[in-house]
């Protein structure tokens, strides 16, 4: 590794602001099973600097045994009438998001002190029995020509009853 690739490093980040249910509460399927699939909302991208700041990537960081990421979709608060804290694939209500644009892989400007339109989830199989909660939405982003990475407090159950 040389010397100017240190210029490269992914920093610690401070920039966006914990909000959201995911904040302070835990969303969940109280009856998750096998062989399905959920999907559950990363806390919102929101700018807590007076610099815009651009969203790269998104993953968990805490996905126990029993629970397979599938992937991580993009949706639009315009098309899916709101911000959807947590859906199951293949159900209509409250929105079936297959059937909505996914906009994973676009960088997501997010303005000064502001809250994007578009909102990360992710989707997770269930394999097994599930012990544990999902959690640790981490983020990485830019900002200035640097690149950060930061985890915000999110927690997932799929309590299996």
């Amino acid at each position: 590794m040389s010397a100017c690739a240190s210029s490269d490093a992914v920093r610690e980040g401070t920039a966006l602001r914990a909000t959201g249910p995911q904040a302070v509460g835990v969303l969940g399927f109280p009856r998750a099973q096998v062989g399905k699939s959920y999907r559950f909302a990363f806390p919102p991208f929101v700018n807590g600097t007076g610099t815009k700041l651009v969203v790269e990537s998104v993953k968990l960081t805490q996905v126990p045994k029993g629970a397979r990421v599938i992937g991580y979709p993009v949706y639009s608060v315009d098309e899916t009438d709101g911000y959807m804290l947590d859906s199951q694939v293949g159900l209509k209500y409250p929105r079936d998001m297959t059937k909505v644009p996914n906009h994973a892989g676009k960088p997501i400007t997010v303005e000064p002190h502001k809250k994007s339109d578009l909102y990360a989830m992710v989707e997770v199989h269930v394999t097994g029995q599930v012990q544990h909660h999902l959690g640790g939405c981490q983020i990485t982003y830019s900002q200035k020509g640097r690149r950060y990475r930061q985890t915000l407090r999110c927690d997932f159950a799929l309590d299996m009853k």
